[in-house]
C-alpha cells in the first residue's frame, strides 16, 4: 500500500503478502494441539516453513524496520506526525478487534481482565494477535533512537543493539530454564528483526553480495527450521514454553534471513507477469486486515468442530485446505481494508522533513 509520504514499493507487499500467509497457514495447522496437525509433525523439507509458520511474525517485524529506514533515508523526522501516522494507520481495526475479543470472552463466560487490555500496551497481554501490535508501537519510539545511533556511530552501534539483546535472553535463559517467551512475545526478541530490517534498508552492499548472503541466509534457515521443528518446535511437543537454547538465536537467525530476503527482493531487477504483480500486491494490501481477523473463523472452526472430533490428521492434506481458506478469506479481508481501513488513511500526516544533507549550510567559496 502507498505510504504517508505517497511512495509505493509494490514488491514489498508482496512480502507482506508472504507475511500474512504464513501465519494464515500456521494458525489454521495447529487450531487446537493435536488436530489437524499435531505439533511437530516434521514433514519432507522444506515444508518445516510452514509447519512452523509463526515465522511470518519475524517477518513483518523486519518488513517494518526495513520500509521505515529506506523510506527515512537521510531525512529528518517529524515524530509526533509519524506517530499520529502509525496510529491512525493500525488503532481503527486493532481497537475493533480487541473490543470483539472482549464481547465473546464475556459472552463465552471466559471474560478478558481489564488489566490484559490496559497492560497490553506494555506486556504482550492483547488477545489473540493484536499482542504483536503493541510491539510494533514499542518499535516505533524506538525507531529515532535507533536511526540517530546509525547515523553518529555507523552499523556496528545497531550490532551492538542486537548483542544487548541477546544477552539479555541468554541470562533469561540461565535464569528460568527457558527464552521462549522473552524471544517471541517481547521487543526483547523481536528488537533483532526490526534493526537488520532497518540495517539491509541503509548499508548499502554489492548485489552481488547480497545475492550470496540471502541465499545462504535462506538455505540454513530452512535447514534449521527443519530440525527445530523435528525436535519440538515452537510448542516443544507437549506445550510452550520449550526449553530449548536455541531460543536464544532463533530471533537474530530469523533476523537475518529474512532481512537480506527483503533487501534481495526489493532490488531484484527481474520482471513478473503485471496480473501476478497486482494480485499479490493485493493481498499484501490486505495483510492487515488477513492477520487480525483470520482468528475469528478459526476459532469458530476449532469449537463448532474441531474441539469435539478428529484425529491427527494429515499434514498435506490439511495444506490444502489451509491454501483454500487463505483463498476464501481474501474477500473478507478484502472487505474489510477498502471499507474500513481506508477510511481513516486520508488522517495521515507527512513526517518526512528535509534531507539532512540539503540542509547542511553550503562552505563559502
Amino acid at each position: 500500500m502507498r505510504s504517508t509520504e505517497g511512495v509505493y514499493f509494490s514488491r514489498l507487499d508482496h512480502v507482506r503478502a508472504l507475511a500474512a500467509y504464513l501465519v494464515f497457514v500456521w494458525h489454521f495447522l495447529h487450531m487446537t494441539p493435536q488436530f489437524p496437525v499435531p505439533y511437530a509433525n516434521a514433514p519432507i523439507f522444506p515444508f518445516a516453513l510452514l509447519d512452523e509458520g509463526h515465522t511470518g511474525v519475524a517477518l513483518f517485524m523486519a518488513l517494518s524496520g526495513y520500509l521505515f529506514a529506506k523510506l527515512v533515508g537521510d531525512h529528518g523526522i517529524d515524530f509526533p506526525s509519524f506517530l499520529w501516522s502509525r496510529a491512525v494507520r493500525l488503532a481503527p481495526l486493532l481497537l475493533v478487534c480487541i473490543a470483539a475479543w472482549v464481547v465473546i470472552g464475556w459472552l463465552a463466560g471466559a471474560p478478558i481482565p481489564v488489566s490484559d487490555i490496559v497492560g497490553g500496551v506494555l506486556f504482550p497481554t492483547w488477545p489473540r494477535g493484536t499482542w504483536s501490535i503493541s510491539i510494533e508501537l514499542h518499535f516505533y519510539l524506538l525507531f529515532p533512537l535507533l536511526l540517530l545511533l546509525f547515523r553518529r556511530h555507523g552499523p556496528f552501534a545497531l550490532f551492538g543493539v542486537v548483542a544487548a539483546a541477546m544477552l539479555i535472553r541468554f541470562d533469561w535463559w540461565r535464569t528460568y530454564g527457558e527464552a521462549q517467551h522473552i524471544a517471541y512475545w517481547t521487543i526483547v526478541g523481536r528488537i533483532d528483526q526490526f534493526v537488520f530490517g532497518m540495517l539491509f534498508a541503509l548499508v548499502k552492499i554489492r548485489r552481488p553480495v547480497l545475492g550470496v548472503v540471502a541465499g545462504i541466509a535462506l538455505f540454513s534457515f530452512l535447514v534449521l527450521w527443519n530440525q527445530f521443528d523435528a525436535m519440538g518446535g515452537f510448542h516443544n511437543h507437549s506445550g510452550a514454553p520449550s526449553t530449548s537454547p536455541l531460543w536464544i538465536v532463533i530471533p537474530t537467525v530469523e533476523a537475518i534471513t529474512w532481512g537480506s530476503l527483503i533487501a534481495f527482493y526489493d532490488g531484484a531487477m527481474f520482471k513478473m507477469p503485471a496480473w501476478l504483480d497486482r494480485a499479490l500486491a493485493k493481498v499484501g494490501e490486505r495483510s492487515y486486515s488477513i492477520y487480525l481477523l483470520h482468528f475469528f473463523p478459526i476459532v469458530l472452526l476449532r469449537n463448532i468442530f474441531w474441539d469435539r472430533a478428529g484425529d491427527s490428521g494429515y499434514f498435506y492434506i490439511a495444506l490444502v485446505i489451509a491454501n483454500l481458506a487463505f483463498l476464501a478469506f481474501l474477500p473478507v479481508a478484502g472487505l474489510s481494508y477498502n471499507y474500513f481501513e481506508k477510511r481513516f488513511l486520508v488522517y495521515r500526516k507527512p513526517y518526512l522533513r528535509q534531507s539532512l544533507a540539503a540542509a547542511e549550510p553550503v562552505p563559502a567559496q
